[in-house]
């Protein structure tokens, strides 16, 4: 990928992202971001030298500080540091997917044949199989990742801990 290429990926993605851009009274610009973050630079927000990052206090601001340091890594051309593991983020996945086939009417067998294929589910009882235990497992994990849990998870904490905090 050229240079010329990356920036404008760059500039698609911020696009995604900004909500208002303001130019202020002493030149400069004020971005408002998504998330909840203010931007000021000299520039537009894609220029190379920001000056600031406003973050306003709130209950989620250490989402946006963390918002803010992966905005920092990618100003200075690295590449963002993921938010979870790779097991993790498989995980929130198939509890994802698990809630939205529950929401569609699939039962917790369907789903554990779409998983795990029709031979392993039939091998045994399915009453007290520990494939239906996962299953339900991850059903009630994605119902509560859908319930706010997720800023739960971008705060730090573990979403299943959230339900009983």
């Amino acid at each position: 990928m050229t240079a010329r290429s990356l920036g404008e990926v760059e500039n698609a993605a911020f696009d995604q992202v900004i909500v208002e851009t303001k130019r202020g009274t002493r030149g400069r610009y004020w971005t408002y971001i998504r998330t909840g973050l203010i931007v000021v630079s000299d520039d537009a927000l894609t220029g190379d030298h920001p000056r600031a990052v406003i973050v306003p206090l709130t209950p989620d601001w250490s989402i946006r500080i963390a918002t803010a340091q992966r905005l920092r890594r990618v100003w200075r051309g690295q590449s963002p540091r993921a938010l979870f593991t790779l097991q993790r983020r498989k995980r929130i996945g198939h509890a994802l997917r698990t809630d939205d086939a529950r929401q569609s009417g699939a039962r917790l067998r369907d789903i554990a044949v779409a998983y795990f294929g029709a031979r392993r589910v039939a091998a045994e009882p399915w009453k007290t199989s520990a494939l239906k235990a996962q299953v339900a497992r991850l059903a009630a994990y994605g119902r509560t990742l859908v319930n706010d849990g997720y800023r739960q998870l971008l705060r730090g904490k573990s979403a299943s801990r959230s339900r009983r905090e």
